[in-house]
């Protein structure tokens, strides 16, 4: 696909020295808007040669650590605390980040499975068909910062995936350190293609998802590790000057599909663990009530993997194969 295909523009001069703060333009005609656009923000921090590094908020809406940590960091970042360049989209799903919804209210799409996107498709299609031809080429690091969002309730942490190229693995494992969560996780995906991450990983370079709180609310404590964690990776990469502290971060893994645990009907969820706590493996989980029938025995729900619990249902009510329980174990 060719970048000049694509209906987005912007004023934003990726290679000019200094700071700028610009959107991408694309367009959205629509009842009320005949010519109208979607503007996604997006900050350009440039100071001589160095490495680029992209950190991306609002992959999905309803996830506020990651975009309020870039919105922050956009205002106080000037050029000459940098060496190098630095790039912010705090709001990539712009229409999902202001609906506070998962996916797009425009489309319907999540935008973390619509990589690499199409020059001519939908509203999230475009976004991603541009980031993927004008920004990925550019960087050396991207940090996604996500998390649970509405549906999740997550233990703090980062991630990476399990790679096939040594290089590769090691230069993202020292990233993953760096950023320092308070755990720090190497996943396998079960979610299919159009990530970001295969994106990111399929041009050879350094990338990291990070999962930050949950239950659609924005936790100062949560927002601290965010922002902690941003920090450390800007001092990682050298773009400014500082030490980072010996890294606390638990390392773990989520390697298959028994770490997950799934309701098999709809009803109330009720958790038997906390997050942090450890899990036996075939110990029961949790169970499904039915507030409809209250003659009918709970489903119970058992987890194949045993472990720490990372993550579980955020809402209550859950439906036929919404996810409600994670483990993972220490990384040998």
């Amino acid at each position: 696909m060719s970048l000049e295909k694509s209906p987005i523009s912007t004023d934003v001069n990726f290679e000019k020295e200094g700071k700028q703060f610009s959107y991408l333009r694309v367009p959205y005609s629509r009842n009320d808007s005949a010519w109208g656009g979607v503007f996604v923000p997006v900050v350009v921090v440039k100071n001589g040669k160095g490495p680029t590094v992209l950190f991306v908020g609002g992959n999905h809406g309803g996830e506020y650590e990651g975009s309020v940590t870039l919105l922050k960091l956009s205002r106080t970042l000037e050029a000459d605390q940098i060496q190098g360049r630095v790039i912010l989209l705090p709001a990539l799903n712009l229409p999902a980040v202001q609906a506070g919804e998962r996916v797009s209210p425009i489309d319907g799409r999540d935008m973390n499975r619509t990589f690499p996107g199409k020059h001519n498709g939908t509203i999230s299609q475009i976004i991603a068909h541009y980031v993927h031809e004008a920004i990925l080429p550019l960087c050396d690091a991207v940090i996604d910062l996500h998390s649970g969002g509405y549906s999740l309730d997550l233990m703090p942490y980062n991630s990476m995936h399990y790679l096939p190229d040594e290089e590769l693995r090691k230069r993202t494992m020292a990233a993953l350190k760096a950023f320092d969560a308070p755990v720090s996780l190497v996943m396998r995906e079960f979610t299919g293609e159009g990530l970001l991450d295969y994106a990111v990983e399929g041009m050879g370079k350094i990338f990291l998802c990070a999962e930050i709180g949950g239950r659609g609310v924005l936790s100062p404590s949560k927002l601290k590790i965010a922002e902690r964690g941003v920090q450390n990776m800007l001092k990682h990469f050298n773009l400014i000057k500082g030490d980072l502290a010996k890294p606390t971060t638990r390392l773990m893994e989520v390697p298959e599909t028994g770490n997950y645990a799934y309701a098999q009907s709809n009803g109330i969820y009720e958790a038997f663990f906390e997050i942090g706590e450890e899990v036996p493996a075939g110990q029961p989980v949790g169970q499904v009530h039915y507030p409809e029938s209250p003659e009918r025995e709970p489903e119970v729900l058992t987890i194949g993997r045993g472990g720490v619990l990372v993550g579980t249902r955020g809402p209550g009510f859950v439906e036929r194969g919404d996810c409600v329980a994670v483990t993972a174990q220490d990384l040998e």
